[in-house]
């Protein structure tokens, strides 16, 4: 029996005696996961996914991909096609990165190469998570938030640079896309792009449930906090080693637990950097849901969210002394008029002014 069937196993055995041992709790971490799912991931993705489905089945990625064939070639060695993952895919959050690389390769317009290559460099948090859950929910300060999403922009795009010397062949082939792709009807590139948004978004709710039923089986048992006990030997403390290993997991409850851990703010948010730009392992059962279509190699791609981040973490760590001088400049968490919130939130709006322009430009030029 294969390593990897016996761990599933093993956590489904581990799942069903928790449900049977903890009932309530367990009930409540699973009803805390739908109304989540409900209320936040449902609305926000679903019309994201549908909208990215209509751009790709009407030609948009292909002028997109022509534009920014100067760009992408040079820095990734990469069609330009690839900048609709990446842009997109740091939009909107996870797992869009990697569910608009596996439509791009269902339509032919990418190769398993290339993919693999774009799916370690697209697939990031999103701003809004960034920002309001954790700059201001959980550190009461939007300029880690955007610091945070800096800093995520930063170690993607240095693992994307990076990964180009790890490719076979890394040259930047001039794509002949099918001119079918603009032909597809209004309503026929509606209906489908809307049966695929609901898909992949039970999917991803799947995956959210099913986590954070894990998650509470595993805090119920006191697994974090045995896990911490076995790491006594770093120089962390406690309540660090529990939000870290949590947040291996699943992000959010690991960024949380961080945020309210006595060790030092500039070490605290060096490993939410880390954490939210891994995903943990619940973002990473969303990723290869949607990737279920695509055979990646699922170890190179931890191997470059590992990569990815490892090179964040250390961009806020050496950062941290600029974010931290111009937070005693900012004023309470509810005002969106600081000098410092209107500096770094002009630094995010530049990929984004970029993205817009381009879409812009293949819009007027898709003759």
């Amino acid at each position: 029996m294969k390593k990897s069937t016996m761990i599933l196993g093993f956590c489904a055995c581990f799942l069903i005696y928790a449900l049977l041992r903890f009932p309530q709790a367990m009930l409540a971490a699973s009803a805390e996961s739908i109304q989540l799912w409900l209320t936040k991931v449902f609305p926000s993705l679903f019309p994201f996914i549908a909208a990215c489905g209509i751009l790709l089945r009407i030609g948009t990625a292909e002028r997109m991909g022509a534009a920014l064939r100067p760009l992408m070639g040079p820095l990734f060695k990469l069609p330009g096609i690839a900048a609709f993952s990446f842009f997109l895919g740091i939009l909107s959050g996870y797992p869009m990165g990697a569910k608009i690389t596996a439509m791009l390769y269902e339509k032919k317009l990418i190769t398993l190469n290339e993919a693999q290559h774009i799916l370690v460099f697209s697939n990031n948090p999103g701003p809004l998570f960034l920002i309001g859950t954790i700059g201001v929910g959980f550190f009461g300060m939007p300029l880690f938030g955007y610091g945070l999403l800096l800093c995520s922009f930063l170690g993607a795009m240095t693992t994307g640079i990076l990964w180009r010397f790890r490719r076979k062949k890394a040259s930047c082939v001039s794509h002949i896309y099918p001119a079918s792709n603009s032909e597809v009807s209004l309503t026929e590139a509606l209906s489908a792009s809307v049966s695929d948004a609901v898909n992949t978004v039970l999917l991803i709710g799947g995956y959210l449930i099913l986590f954070g039923a894990l998650s509470e089986a595993m805090e119920q048992t006191n697994f974090f906090s045995l896990l911490s006990r076995l790491l006594f030997f770093l120089p962390l403390s406690t309540e660090t080693l529990q939000g870290f290993c949590s947040g291996i997991l699943e992000m959010t409850n690991g960024a949380y637990l961080l945020s309210q851990s006595p060790d030092g703010l500039r070490l605290r948010l060096a490993l939410v950097s880390f954490l939210v730009s891994f995903g943990g392992l619940s973002i990473l059962g969303q990723t290869f849901g949607v990737l279920s279509s695509i055979p990646v190699l699922k170890k190179d791609y931890l191997k470059g969210k590992l990569t990815n981040a490892l090179f964040s973490s250390l961009f806020f760590y050496f950062l941290y002394p600029f974010f931290e001088q111009n937070a005693q400049k900012a004023v309470p968490v509810f005002s969106s008029f600081t000098e410092t919130a209107f500096t770094l939130s002009f630094l995010w709006l530049l990929p984004s002014l970029f993205f817009i322009s381009v879409f812009c430009y293949a819009i007027l030029h898709r003759g």
